[in-house]
């Protein structure tokens, strides 16, 4: 067996950020094509950190939350269902 991952492996460490961020506190996502580990998340106040980010790794800024994907619709606690199951939520 062979312990090459094909350089899949990225260990990156949190950013320091000034004061306590949660996760719903995240508004925009730099999404890099083609490079998964290029992703980055930020808040309304680093919204020019996170086009400074997008233009220097030429990424796209999305904003957040994500829209479901095809065939699916968030469920009452914000969780994917597959459509018309019990419960879900028309698309918004």
């Amino acid at each position: 067996m062979s312990d090459d991952v094909g350089g899949l492996s990225v260990r990156q460490g949190p950013r320091k950020r000034a004061g306590d961020v949660r996760v719903a506190d995240f508004t925009l996502l730099v999404r890099v094509e083609g490079r998964p580990a290029a992703v980055r998340v930020f808040t309304d106040d680093e919204a020019d950190e996170a086009a400074q980010y997008a233009a220097s790794t030429g990424g796209v800024v999305v904003p957040l939350p994500l829209s479901p994907p095809a065939g699916y619709v968030r469920g009452p606690d914000g969780s994917l269902l597959p459509e018309g199951a019990a419960g879900a939520s028309p698309p918004a």
